[in-house]
């Protein structure tokens, strides 16, 4: 008797081992369905991202400065760029109108309104960025993008494609930060 009563326990513990074992797939399994989900609703990550995702323009011998093909290539760029920080703004927005900040913990309160506070930060730089941006898209249908502000030189394709609202070329600007580092310290 005590041999079958071994038996019957082995004979659960089989049985019950593999459930076990299944619920701990499924379970993976689902963790693993919730990262896909997370990873597909990335969005507008910050400038530095977004200008490493753009596709550099193949520059062709004795092609003229800022000819159609470029002047489109640097018009999709500003454009899907003004695109994204305006989604981020409006995203923004309507986190504010629907911000419930009634924490009874002065601590969660503090914590809350300084993420606020950055958030605020963050997007009124954006902001500034969008008016440079939309000045950017104006003097390209001007014909007047690409050229120094000071100097009136060709800017640089590379140049443009690593700061697309680049209004003075590289010796104007670096005297520009040289004269404001001596002016301000």
């Amino acid at each position: 008797m005590v041999k079958k009563i071994k038996n019957k326990e082995e004979a659960i513990a089989k049985k019950a081992s593999p459930k076990k074992a299944t619920p701990k797939k499924a379970a993976a399994k689902k963790s693993a369905t919730k990262k896909t989900s997370v990873k597909q609703k990335k969005s507008y990550e910050g400038d530095a991202q977004f200008l490493a995702s753009i596709q550099p323009y193949t520059l062709k011998k004795n092609e003229k400065y800022m000819n159609a093909k470029q002047r489109g290539h640097f018009l999709s760029i500003l454009t899907s760029w003004q695109s994204q920080l305006q989604f981020e703004q409006e995203k923004t927005a309507d986190k504010i109108q629907d911000n419930v900040s009634n924490f009874p913990d002065e601590a969660d309160r503090a914590t809350h309104e300084e993420e606020f506070t950055l958030e605020l930060r963050t997007r009124e730089r954006e902001r500034r960025l969008l008016s440079k941006i939309t000045k950017s898209i104006e003097e390209l249908n001007d014909n007047d993008y690409g050229r120094c502000a000071s100097c009136d030189i060709e800017i640089g394709i590379r140049r443009l494609e690593a700061r697309p609202t680049a209004t003075r070329c590289i010796d104007c600007k670096t005297i520009e930060e040289i004269h404001e580092r001596q002016k301000y310290g």
